[in-house]
């Protein structure tokens, strides 16, 4: 019975261990479920955190890129804006130089007349055309009149324009002659301060010289007392002077020869600039009288054709040749102010060489006052001369830089006013060229003769090219 008993309990106490092991590997169990379910929580979070911190970072570089293209956009916008506006200054600085040179440039003026001198011909061609029949019926008293009128007119006008070549003439030898007596001065003047300079230095040494002689005597004289000694002396001194004198005539004999020979170059460079100056007037002048007839020549038939209407044309000719006189005048005027500009910096320069000289005389006689004061010994007055001749000759290269300055700034003002008239020609010339382009083509056959030049057709183009063939064909 207790066996038994004993067994029913052993057995009851194994399930119950059993199912306390159970319920034990139960927990354990949810357990780790537990942990699994907070490690994937962990892990959620953290993925979760991860992708936002990722799309907050991907926003910021988006609204980055956006900036820097947007700042981007207006940096090239601004540069466009700028560009724009310079190209608009550019333009508008072309257009009021163009327009200055139209009222500066007497070439300009001509070629603007004549053009406009064109549009009225072919403007009255078509009235000619139309007044045939009238002008037929005209009488013979009437047509010899008009033509006595017209030949009045063109001589005239010839009279007028070979006054204004005279005096073209005049004011251009003017300035030749005004250039080369200014070149003649400049150079006088520097050979005249050569010359005081050299004959200042000269005399220093000279002193110096007759101070040592003077030393070397009395010592002689203190050191031999005897009448042979002294007169040796007195010979060798004599033959030193001599060789000196001869040294220094030799010396001043090959810087004349070299100054003449100077001269002589510079006399021969000036006949020769002279000479091309001359022959390049003849031409220009040949070229104007042959341009000159030719469009005398065109308007004279012109005026034959078409008397009634050309009346005005010449009218407004008249006009316009007048105001390229007074232009012309004014350029003269402007000239003739710059040859005064350059004959008052020639006076000063002179006036300056003779300041120059007055100081160098009044240095010399404070040295020698200041050396007579002082009463130094032979050897301390040499000392001083040699001084007074470094001081001196200091003074002189100084003044001398001073002017070889002044007169390379004058040459460069006139290298710079050069460069600037060819700056200039050459802008009337591409301005000729533009004028000719716009309004060529459109008068065909109506430009007076002289207008075209043969280089010009190549910058016309083509159209005009064909143009012109096709009329002379016709």
């Amino acid at each position: 019975m207790k066996g038994s008993s004993h067994k029913e309990w052993l057995r009851q106490k194994e399930i119950e261990d059993q199912m306390l092991r159970q319920k034990l590997e139960i927990r354990e169990v949810e357990k780790v479920k537990i942990d699994q379910r907070a490690e994937n929580r962990r892990l959620y979070s953290r993925l979760h955190a991860e992708r936002r911190e990722a799309e907050t970072e991907e926003k910021i570089i988006k609204a980055n890129d956006s900036y820097a293209l947007h700042r981007a956009q207006c940096e090239q916008e601004a540069k466009l804006a700028q560009e724009v506006d310079r190209i608009q200054r550019e333009e508008m600085k072309q257009v009021k130089l163009r327009q200055k040179l139209r009222e500066t440039s007497v070439e300009l003026k001509q070629l603007e007349a004549q053009l406009r001198a064109a549009y009225v011909s072919k403007e009255l061609s078509a009235q000619v055309a139309e007044k045939v029949a009238l002008r037929e019926n005209l009488d013979e008293k009437k047509a010899a009149e008009f033509m006595r009128s017209v030949w009045d007119k063109s001589a005239a006008l010839e009279a007028e324009r070979e006054s204004q070549e005279y005096q073209q003439k005049l004011a251009y030898r003017a300035e030749l002659q005004d250039q080369i007596i200014c070149d003649e001065k400049r150079k006088q003047i520097a050979y005249e301060d050569f010359l005081r300079e050299k004959l200042l230095l000269d005399e220093v040494v000279r002193r110096i010289h007759e101070e040592d002689q003077r030393e070397m005597e009395s010592k002689m004289i203190k050191m031999k007392k005897t009448k042979e000694e002294v007169d040796a002396f007195h010979k060798a001194r004599n033959e030193w002077k001599e060789k000196e004198k001869k040294e220094l005539d030799d010396e001043n004999r090959r810087i004349q020869e070299y100054l003449a020979t100077q001269d002589e170059k510079e006399h021969e460079r000036m006949e020769q600039q002279r000479g091309r100056e001359e022959q390049k007037a003849i031409n220009t002048e040949r070229v104007a009288r042959k341009l000159y007839e030719a469009e005398l020549s065109d308007q004279r038939n012109k005026l034959t054709s078409a008397p009634s209407d050309e009346e005005k044309n010449d009218e407004m000719i008249r006009k316009e040749q007048l105001e390229l006189e007074r232009q012309l005048r004014q350029r003269i005027e402007y000239q003739e102010m710059y040859r005064l500009q350059m004959k008052e910096k020639i006076e000063k320069l002179q006036k300056e060489g003779e300041e120059e000289a007055m100081f160098r005389k009044q240095l010399l006689e404070q040295y020698a006052e200041s050396e007579r004061l002082e009463q130094l010994t032979a050897e301390k007055r040499r000392i001083k001369l040699l001084e007074h001749r470094r001081a001196v000759s200091e003074t002189l290269e100084e003044r001398r830089k001073q002017r070889a300055l002044e007169v390379q700034h004058l040459m460069h003002l006139q290298e710079l006013e050069k460069q600037e008239e060819q700056t200039r020609k050459k802008l009337i010339e591409e301005e000729r060229l533009r004028m000719l382009k716009e309004h060529a083509v459109k008068l065909i056959g109506y430009l007076p003769r002289g207008v075209l030049r043969q280089d010009d057709l190549p910058h016309l183009g083509s159209e005009f090219v064909e143009k012109c063939a096709a009329n002379r064909g016709e």
